[in-house]
C-alpha cells in the first residue's frame, strides 16, 4: 500500500510526486518519450545518446512490492543527481551513465528479493550483519562468474554511497561497507580494462574477399539499384503518411479486403495531389501497372490487390500516368568483365537487396575507418566533410569510451580521417535510409522504421546476422557470375563486427603495401589515421595497432633467432649488433604481456629495434641513422631515404638473395634498347654498388667460417 507522504519525498532537490518527470537533469536526445514517476514502466531511451543501446525500459512490477517505491526513489536519484554526485572509488565518470544504471537494476532487484525472503521489507531495516550475509551469499555462489559477482556487489556499494541523498527509509546502515574493499576485489574479478585486445582477427584469406565483395556491392550493385530504391522510398514514405486508421490496426481485427481497398484509395489520391506516377511494367508492346511494385511501395497486400475487382476500377478512376520500371531495375553493370545480373529486379526483391547493400556499407565504413561498432551504428546523415587545406576526408560522429569533456564537444570538431571508399558508402546510405540515422533499427521500410527510425539504430547482434546473410547471398548469387573469389569460412567462427577493427590493425602492421581498394594501401591508411585531426580522434584504435606491432616484432625476432641457430650468415657494419640484439630479444618469445603499458615499454626496448627491409636489415639506432636528419622525430627507419653504407645496416642471407634478384632485374633493364643515357648511367652505378655489397657479403662469410669452426672445437 502506498502512503501519501511517500510520494512527496525530496530527492535531487525535487519534491517527487506521481506526475514528476523521471528524467529532469540529463540531456534528452529524442522527443516524445517522457515517463512519469508514477508510471509502472519507465522508458529511459530518451536519455541515451548511443542509439544502438536505446530502448531500455524499467518494468517495476518485477521488483518486490515492499521495495518498489524505495527503488524508484533511488533510481530517480541516480538519474538526476549529476552535480557532485556520490561516487565509488573506482568511478571514472562524474556520475553514472544510463547504461551503467541499467546494468545494476537486475542485481538490485535480486538483492531486494533476497531481503524479502529474510523478512526485511525496507532498506532502513537492513543491518550490517545482513550485508555481510549477502556478501557471502554472492561470493560463495557456485556456477556464477566473477564478473557477475562483481556486478552484484557493485550495485549494493552504489546504493550505499547514495544513502545520504535518499530518505531515511531508503538508507542502508552507515559506516564503511565490507571493509572498504572494492567489488572487484571482493569478487576476485580480474578486469580486462587496460589489457591488450584478445578479439580474434579475421583471417586474411577471408577478410580480403569479404572487403572486395563489400566494395563491389557498394559501388556497382548499389549504383544499379539506387534509382529504383529512391522511388520506392519516396512512395513508401507517402504510403505511411496517408495510411487510414484501418491500415494501422492489427491485421487480426480488420478485413484484408477493406484494409487494402482503403489504403489504395488513399494512396491514389495522394499520388494525384503530388503529381506522381504509378509504377509500370512493359510486356512486349503492352504497358500496365506494376501491381507487385505498387503493393510494396504502397504498403498493401499484393495478393489481395491483384484479386480485388475494385483495383482496376480505382486505377481507371484516378487516371494517373504510368512510369515504366519506376520500381524495377533492368540494366546492370559489370563487376570485372561480367555483368552481375541478367534478369530484372522487382520491388519485392529490391527490398532484400537493399538490406545487403546496407550491410556492405557497414562493412566498408566500420572496417576502413577503424571506428567501434557503436560509433559506426550511431552515424548520421551529413557526417562526411572534406578539408581542402589538409586534403582529408573526415567523418564525424558520437565517440564512445571517451571523457565527458571530449564527448560534449561538437561532432564537427572530433572527426575521424577516412578513405574515399568510406565516404562513398555513407553517400549510398544517405540515399536509402528513412531517417537521420544511417543504420536505423526495425525492419527495412516498415512502419516502425519510419516512425521510430530516428530513435533507435540497428543492434550489433542484428548486424552480425546480416553479415552472415550477406556472405551467403554473395557466394550464392554474385560471386559465380562475375568470377569473384568466394568468401570462405573463418577458423574462429562467424564474422562478428568487433573483429573488423582488430583485423584492420593487423593488416596495417603486417601488410602496409597491400592494396585495399584502388590505389589505397594499408600503410597509406595508417598515415591518414594518425595525421591531422585523427591523432586524437580515436586513441583506442592506435592501441590496437601498437599491440599488433609488438606481436609482429616478437615473431620476427623469434624467426631471426631460429635462422641464426640454423647458420644464417649476417654481414655489414651492424652484423655483430644484430646477433647480440637477437640473442637478448629472443627472451620475448616466452614473455606474458598483460597490459598496454607493458607493450609500449617493450616496443621502446632497443633489442626489438630490428627492421627488415627489401634488401637490407636496419639495426636501428637513432643517433647513427643515415636516413634521419637532425630535426626528424621518427622512431623507426625511413626506408625511402635508406643508405646502404649506413652504420645501422646489416645484411642477412635473405637480404642477399633479394639483392641478387634485384641485380638480375637491373641487368635486364640495362639490356633494354633505346634506354636514355642518364638512366643507363644511374643503373650502372647502382649495379656496381649492389655487386660490391654481394661480394662483401660472401667474403665476410669466408672470414667468419673458420672462427666458428674453432668455436665448435
Amino acid at each position: 500500500m502506498t502512503h501519501t507522504a511517500e510520494t512527496f519525498h525530496v530527492v535531487a532537490g525535487v519534491h517527487v510526486a506521481p506526475d514528476t518527470a523521471v528524467v529532469i537533469n540529463r540531456t534528452l536526445h529524442i522527443d516524445g518519450i517522457r515517463s512519469r514517476f508514477g508510471d509502472p514502466v519507465w522508458d529511459l531511451s530518451a536519455a541515451i545518446q548511443d542509439r544502438h543501446n536505446a530502448g531500455q525500459s524499467v518494468h517495476w512490477e518485477g521488483f518486490p512490492t515492499p521495495f518498489r517505491h524505495a527503488c524508484k526513489l533511488y533510481l530517480f536519484a541516480l538519474l538526476n543527481i549529476v552535480d557532485d554526485a556520490p561516487r565509488l572509488d573506482s568511478a571514472r565518470s562524474l556520475y553514472p551513465h544510463i547504461k551503467t544504471i541499467w546494468g545494476e537494476l537486475v542485481p538490485l532487484r535480486r538483492f531486494t528479493a533476497w531481503l524479502v525472503e529474510r523478512g526485511v521489507t525496507s532498506f532502513g531495516q537492513v543491518r550490517a550483519e545482513d550485508l555481510d550475509d549477502y556478501l557471502r551469499h554472492v561470493t560463495e555462489a557456485s556456477g556464477v562468474s566473477a564478473e557477475s559477482k562483481r556486478s552484484a556487489l557493485q550495485a549494493i556499494k552504489r546504493l550505499h554511497v547514495y544513502r545520504d541523498a535518499l530518505p531515511p527509509h531508503c538508507q542502508l546502515p552507515p559506516g564503511t561497507l565490507w571493509g572498504g574493499t572494492s567489488a572487484r576485489g571482493l569478487a576476485h574479478y580480474e578486469s580486462s580494462w587496460g589489457k591488450p585486445n584478445t578479439t580474434p582477427r579475421i583471417h586474411p584469406d577471408v577478410m580480403e574477399p569479404l572487403l572486395s565483395a563489400a566494395l563491389a556491392v557498394t559501388h556497382t550493385v548499389a549504383a544499379d539499384l539506387l534509382p529504383a530504391a529512391r522511388n520506392l522510398l519516396a512512395m513508401r514514405y507517402l504510403a505511411h503518411q496517408i495510411a487510414p486508421d484501418i491500415r494501422r490496426a492489427r491485421t487480426r481485427t480488420v478485413s484484408v479486403f477493406e484494409t487494402t481497398k482503403a489504403q489504395l484509395e488513399c494512396l491514389l489520391a495522394a499520388l494525384g495531389r503530388n503529381d506522381a506516377s504509378l509504377p509500370g511494367i512493359r510486356t512486349g508492346a503492352t504497358t500496365s501497372v506494376d501491381l507487385a511494385g505498387l503493393a510494396v511501395g504502397g504498403w498493401m497486400h499484393h495478393t489481395e490487390l491483384k484479386r480485388m475487382k475494385e483495383t482496376p476500377v480505382l486505377l481507371a478512376k484516378y487516371g494517373l500516368p504510368i512510369d515504366v520500371d519506376m520500381l524495377r531495375a533492368t540494366t546492370f553493370s559489370a563487376i570485372g568483365t561480367h555483368c552481375w545480373r541478367e534478369t530484372p529486379v522487382g520491388a519485392g526483391e529490391l527490398v532484400e537487396l537493399l538490406r545487403h547493400i546496407t550491410t556492405a556499407c557497414f562493412l566498408v565504413i566500420a572496417y576502413l575507418s577503424g571506428v567501434r561498432t557503436g560509433e559506426a551504428l550511431n552515424l548520421r546523415r551529413g557526417c562526411i566533410s572534406r578539408d581542402p587545406k589538409l586534403a582529408l576526408t573526415l567523418m564525424s560522429g558520437h565517440q564512445l569510451k571517451t571523457g565527458e569533456q571530449r564527448r560534449d564537444r561538437s561532432p564537427a570538431t572530433i572527426p575521424w580521417v577516412v578513405t574515399d571508399e568510406t565516404a562513398h558508402a555513407v553517400s549510398v546510405l544517405e540515399q536509402i535510409t528513412v531517417s537521420d540515422l544511417l543504420f536505423p533499427g526495425f525492419k527495412l521500410f516498415s512502419e516502425d522504421q519510419f516512425r521510430f527510425g530516428t530513435t533507435r539504430t540497428r543492434t550489433p547482434g542484428s548486424i552480425n546476422t546480416d553479415i552472415t546473410s550477406f556472405i551467403e547471398w554473395f557466394n550464392r548469387e554474385l560471386a559465380p557470375p562475375v568470377d569473384h573469389p568466394l568468401i570462405g569460412a573463418d577458423s574462429h567462427g562467424s564474422i562478428q563486427v568487433p573483429r573488423l577493427r582488430r583485423t584492420l590493425a593487423w593488416h596495417i602492421v603486417r601488410r602496409p603495401g597491400g592494396t585495399i581498394a584502388g590505389a589505397t594501401q594499408y600503410g597509406h591508411l595508417h598515415t591518414q589515421m594518425i595525421q591531422g585531426y585523427a591523432g586524437g580522434a580515436d586513441a583506442g584504435f592506435l592501441d590496437d595497432i601498437t599491440f599488433e606491432q609488438f606481436l609482429h616484432r616478437a615473431e620476427i625476432i623469434h624467426d631471426d633467432h631460429h635462422r641464426l641457430e640454423l647458420g644464417e650468415h649476417v654481414s655489414g657494419s651492424a652484423a655483430d649488433e644484430y646477433r647480440a640484439r637477437v640473442a637478448r630479444a629472443s627472451t620475448f618469445a616466452g614473455l606474458t604481456v598483460t597490459t598496454k603499458s607493458q607493450i609500449n615499454q617493450a616496443l621502446s626496448n632497443p633489442d626489438l629495434q630490428i627492421h627488415h627491409g627489401a634488401v637490407v636489415t636496419c639495426v636501428f639506432r637513432r643517433a647513427t641513422a643515415a636516413c634521419l636528419g637532425p630535426t626528424d622525430s621518427a622512431t623507426e627507419p625511413l626506408w625511402s631515404r635508406c643508405r646502404l653504407g649506413c652504420v645501422n645496416a646489416a645484411r642477412t642471407d635473405r637480404d642477399a638473395a633479394n639483392l641478387g634478384q634485384h641485380v638480375t632485374a637491373l641487368e635486364r633493364d640495362l639490356g633494354t634498347l633505346a634506354l636514355p643515357e642518364p638512366l643507363r648511367q644511374r643503373i650502372q652505378i647502382r649495379l656496381i654498388e649492389h655487386r660490391k655489397a654481394l661480394a662483401d657479403h660472401e667474403s665476410s662469410r669466408q672470414m667468419t667460417t673458420p672462427q666458428r669452426d674453432e668455436e665448435n672445437e
